[in-house]
């Protein structure tokens, strides 16, 4: 891997990591379209950890402030997450690899940022109601969706949070917040399956950090970008980029084989 194919690969982690857009269905289209779709996967873990740096070092005084009730929402929000990743591991990994699974579920995530546009325009700010155990439960859920490569998770957390009522802000933090122990626990996993397959070492340790350090920057941009989108309603702008994507996608790399 070059430092500019890492540049690359870091700046589309960190800006799709958190914006409604599927970071996962972008970096799998990514490598399939610079040619590193195999072999890459102790740098995907890297840049998670780097993101996940991101998440952390933005919401660190919110963190800060959590109190127990906070901390019993995050977790039943984790469950859901937590069991289907490690039921459906290995399916999940496998469906990677599939050009048309992704093009379907990012079409998909198109949808879940048009439907939330619609909804947060119609949702005054009055009507905003407190997290309960049930609401995170139900947000949770919606989350663990996302764990199929091309829905977003940020979408499908945000569109749980707004059928549950919650104010934008309460959306905002619960989303990204509670990505925290989902992209622990899945970069772990992904950890050890580096280990075992002796990937670690043949790492380029100074192209990891050079790509590391755009998806840290990239992220902390993208974390902006999405504050802003979420106060203004503006989801519709991601809607109708994701089926834009597909549509690109399918017209000029699918249709002329076939």
């Amino acid at each position: 891997m070059t430092v500019l194919q890492a540049v690359f690969l870091g700046l589309v982690q960190g800006l799709t990591e958190f914006l409604p857009v599927s970071s996962s269905g972008h970096l799998a289209l990514s490598q399939y379209f610079v040619g590193l779709s195999e072999g890459t996967l102790s740098f995907d873990v890297f840049l998670h950890f780097s993101t996940l740096l991101a998440v952390i070092i933005f919401f660190r005084k919110r963190i800060l402030a959590l109190r127990l009730p906070d901390l019993w929402f995050l977790g039943i929000a984790s469950i859901p997450a937590v069991v289907v990743g490690l039921v459906f591991k290995d399916l999940l990994e496998s469906a990677f690899s599939s050009l048309y699974l992704i093009l379907a579920t990012l079409f998909i995530t198109g949808l879940i940022n048009l439907r939330i546009a619609r909804l947060l325009k119609k949702q005054a700010e009055t009507d905003a109601e407190e997290l309960t155990t049930k609401k995170a439960a139900v947000i949770g859920i919606f989350q663990s969706f996302a764990l199929l490569p091309g829905i977003s998770r940020s979408g499908s957390t945000v569109l749980g949070a707004v059928y549950s009522k919650l104010s934008r802000k309460n959306a905002f933090e619960f989303s990204f917040i509670m990505s925290i122990p989902v992209i622990f626990g899945g970069s772990m996993l992904q950890l050890l399956d580096v280990y075992q397959a002796g990937e670690l070492q043949s790492i380029d340790v100074s192209v990891f950090l050079i790509g590391g350090l755009a998806a840290f920057i990239a992220g902390v941009v993208s974390l902006k970008v999405f504050r802003y989108v979420i106060e203004k309603a503006r989801f519709e702008w991601f809607g109708w980029y994701c089926i834009s994507l597909v549509v690109f996608v399918a017209l000029f790399d699918i249709v002329p084989r076939l």
